[in-house]
């Protein structure tokens, strides 16, 4: 869609209602896509309005992002190992940093998970609160360096079906972890970050042969 011609460089790209309809995946894999997009400069996201496509000629923004995106070396445990690094510092800088307006925010997406736990949208709704810990931890580039690797780790999440048994040990753990945000325990909030991950961590060593198989 992009890089074909379709849409040139100034121009709006399509709802991403359309654009989950058109590819046949979820909204929320789209809005993931898209912020990865953004952080390649190859579009700008624009609350309320949509997102539209760099000014500059496309070809050139490929060529600065051409070693990252074309990279196969992205090995599930490879990105289970960065993952838990960022978001132990995220989580720990949540606790020490966060604002009434996060915790509210962190609530409502924790909320948001539980009632999503038991269908299809329960691993976005899951990503979604831990990007919400990220962003309360008000470091930019965790933040971006979390979002850029999202994508290929939720794409493993579904082709394994990881953590598809009972949610509510996994709802507990995040019931744990907020509160030991709002209790401003940084140490502690990041251990029971990475227990929460421990078992995945397990798993993923156990996949260190195989790649993503998704691309933007």
């Amino acid at each position: 869609m992009l890089f074909s011609g379709r849409i040139l460089p100034g121009e709006k790209l399509p709802a991403e209602r359309k654009i989950a309809k058109e590819l046949d995946i979820s909204r929320p894999r789209v809005r993931l896509a898209l912020e990865k997009l953004e952080l390649f400069g190859v579009l700008k996201i624009y609350p309320q309005s949509g997102s539209v496509i760099s000014p500059y000629p496309l070809t050139a923004v490929i060529n600065q992002i051409s070693d990252i995106i074309d990279r196969d070396s992205f090995d599930f445990s490879s990105l289970v190992d960065v993952r838990i690094l960022l978001e132990s510092e995220s989580i720990r800088l949540c606790a020490l940093n966060h604002t009434e307006e996060d915790i509210i925010m962190l609530e409502a997406a924790l909320e948001d998970y539980v009632e999503n736990a038991y269908i299809h949208l329960k691993y976005e709704k899951d990503f979604a609160f831990h990007s919400a810990i990220a962003k309360a931890c008000h470091n930019p580039v965790i933040y971006s360096l979390l979002t850029f690797i999202t994508p290929d780790v939720l794409d493993y999440y579904y082709r394994f079906e990881v953590c598809s048994s009972d949610p509510e040990p996994v709802i507990a753990e995040h019931r744990e972890m907020l509160a030991l945000i709002k209790e401003r325990k940084p140490d502690e909030a990041a251990a029971s970050l990475q227990r929460h991950l421990a078992t995945i961590k397990e798993f993923a060593a156990n996949q260190k042969c195989i790649i993503p198989r998704t691309r933007i």
